[in-house]
């Protein structure tokens, strides 16, 4: 990125700052509930924005500005702002925001603020003053590219992998090298230190999103002739930016369902015993690792007989946040669409949150959003189910137990459990995987969420742990999983999302073998790519079906591999890496007598028919899509390409 971008970038975001601070203090001064200093706070976002859009050349913007500028002096000489200016105002600031983000500025905007201006200096009427107050200086804060983050995590992730394999190679002599160990404990207490500080890095209070709520809900009230005051706690609680930066649509639909849904209008909240002004609050707080989002308003609440449905069906969250369903007798510019609820619980439980609802008639509904404070971190129960290891989020588990006695409810399997009972499943049978059977008193994990809680049984629970979180690569658009982790002992755990398992439904198999470990005389497979968990995930998946696996991080280190270790009897090559690509590691196979006749087979995100076209006129034998990626299609592939 240039340096004319970069200053564009910070203008931009800098800017929506003090938009939102503008629109806030607008309302505050609407309602009268505002502090002193509110004009002068209002006059000097202004001037800012001005000068810094006259030094980026956006005259526009800078034109704007400084007719907002204009309008504010002249309010701030006054010592008062009127009623009747907050409107122009707030179309002003959504104007320059529309602007900022790409859209076209409406010339009357000028216009109409250079008439409200004329008409403050017009007018006779004395003034109320607004002490002025000085207020603290601004934190300062430094805005660091989101890659630059997401890299410095990737190294405390392998730094953490390192640091787990060196434990277990040196776990024999701890006890002789006792400075050693105390080594070791100093370097993780730093390396603790450096985890903290990459998620601090990638967390932003929430806060960076919910500027615009509060114009939000005035205006949809407005549009419904309700009165709503909406109240925000806990804005400067953290969250993964990557959830932040998408959940601003999911909140506002759970803001517009509580004012089109649940705030009554004025005269039937004052029959009712209510002040006429509803409240909705939208707060936020950190519990562990979690944070939970709740927004609550105290409104008609839902029908006592919907609750009573949900009782018989499930939750109040499955019935409201079934696709097409709404509650609203009619269809009008804010509700009766059936849209909204399941779009919200669909793009929770995309990140492995919940979603919860409640309510009671009369008095209010709230709906709660429990998500992780970091994707990059996750605090998982490890267990072990055939060949493979699965990570549950801790926060879901609810015990681990042997099984011993079993039930039969209704033709199905369950346990006694505190009490009543709970149906177990056979994990392998619930992610889609392949297994030997189960011992006679196997292991299981008691997985609750939102209401739902089912046990699943394993081979063995081997105990918690926190895990970097690794993008799946391979297996990314694969429904049920939050992504992988790199376990000490070189080993790939897949982490299951802990809603979609507790819903207890199977899922077809995966048609991948499970064989004896790989015998000195099995085939041996090149795997190049340069993402190491994708790499990892890859000799994962082949040395479970039996073959020996050599790996290499680019084309060039995989023509080394090539020469140094002849046996190798196929090659999988991911296209884009560094050094040496994909197409040309292919074509230099092919061009070299003694490889010719290795297959190759490409596995890659790039899924156009040119890039095919590209791969296959290289030379690759198959080309495989990572987002439609199916390790048991992979395995038939290998199988047979080798002939074996």
């Amino acid at each position: 990125m240039d340096d004319d971008a970069q200053f564009l970038e910070l203008f931009k975001h800098e800017t929506n700052e003090r938009l939102d601070s503008m629109v806030a203090t607008l309302l505050d001064l609407e309602s009268g509930t505002t502090d002193p200093g509110a004009l002068d706070s209002l006059f000097r976002n202004a001037h800012t924005i001005k000068g810094a859009a006259g030094m980026l050349g956006l005259d526009d913007i800078r034109t704007l500005a400084h007719a907002l500028e204009d309008v504010l002096g002249s309010a701030r000489e006054a010592g008062a702002l009127p009623a009747e200016l907050t409107e122009p105002l707030l179309r002003a600031t959504d104007g320059i925001r529309s602007f900022v983000s790409g859209g076209e500025l409406d010339g009357k905007l000028g216009d109409e603020l250079e008439r409200a201006r004329a008409g403050l200096a017009a007018a006779e009427s004395p003034a109320v003053a607004v002490p002025s107050t000085d207020r603290p200086a601004e934190s300062r804060t430094i805005r660091v590219p989101a890659e630059k983050i997401d890299r410095l995590l990737d190294l405390v992730g392998e730094t953490v992998l390192h640091r787990r394999r060196l434990e277990h190679s040196l776990e024999d002599e701890m006890q002789e090298r006792e400075s050693l160990a105390d080594e070791l404990g100093a370097g993780e207490r730093l390396l603790d230190e450096l985890k903290d500080a990459a998620i601090a890095m990638r967390t932003l209070p929430i806060s960076t999103i919910i500027g615009s709520f509060p114009r939000a809900v005035r205006d949809l009230a407005q549009a419904e002739g309700k009165q709503v005051d909406l109240a925000i706690v806990g804005a400067e609680t953290q969250l993964d930016r990557v959830i932040l930066e998408s959940l601003a649509d999911p909140l506002v639909h759970l803001l517009r369902n509580a004012v089109a849904h649940g705030i009554e209008p004025p005269e039937e909240r004052m029959r009712a015993g209510k002040p006429a002004h509803g409240r909705i609050e939208l707060r936020a707080e950190q519990r562990g690792g979690l944070v939970e989002i709740v927004v609550v308003d105290d409104g008609r609440g839902v029908d006592a007989q919907v609750i009573e449905q949900a009782r018989r069906d499930g939750t109040l969250a499955d019935v409201l946040a079934r696709p097409g369903y709404s509650t609203a007798p009619t269809v009008t510019n804010l509700a009766g669409r059936g849209v909204g609820l399941d779009a919200v619980r669909a793009h929770v439980e995309t990140f492995g949150g919940t979603f919860e609802v409640g309510s009671e008639p009369g008095a209010g509904t709230s709906v709660m959003l429990r998500l992780p404070l970091a994707l990059a971190l996750l605090d998982v129960l490890l267990v072990e189910r055939g060949a493979s290891v699965y990570g549950i989020p801790l926060a879901a588990v609810e015990e681990g137990l042997l099984v011993e006695n079993l039930l039969s409810l209704t033709g199905r399997r369950a346990l006694p459990y505190r009490g009543g009972s709970v149906q177990l499943f056979d994990l392998a049978t619930s992610v889609g995987q392949r297994a030997p059977p189960l011992s006679g008193r196997p292991r299981a994990v008691v997985v609750a969420v939102a209401g739902r809680r089912a046990a699943f049984a394993c081979d063995a629970l081997l105990g918690e742990e926190e895990v970097v979180v690794k993008p799946l690569g391979l297996l990314a658009g694969v429904h049920g999983y939050l992504g992988a982790a790199i376990l000490g002992d070189g080993r790939i755990a897949l982490l299951l999302d802990a809603t979609e398992l507790a819903r207890g439904r199977p899922r077809p198999e995966t048609p991948a073998r499970v064989l004896e470990p790989a015998a000195p005389s099995a085939p041996k497979v090149l795997v190049v790519e340069d993402s190491f968990t994708v790499r990892e995930l890859q000799r994962s998946i082949l040395e479970a079906a039996g073959y020996r696996v050599s790996t290499a991080r680019d084309g060039r280190e995989a023509l080394e591999r090539l020469a140094a270790e002849p046996d190798i009897e196929l090659a999988i090559t991911d296209l884009e890496m560094p050094e040496l690509d994909g197409l040309d590691l292919t074509r230099a196979i092919r061009a070299d007598p003694a490889l010719s006749g290795l297959p190759v087979v490409i596995v890659t995100s790039r899924g156009d028919d040119e890039d095919r076209r590209h791969g296959l006129e290289a030379g690759a034998d198959a080309y495989m899509i990572k987002r439609s990626f199916d390790q048991g299609a992979l395995l038939e592939t290998v199988e047979r390409l080798i002939g074996r």
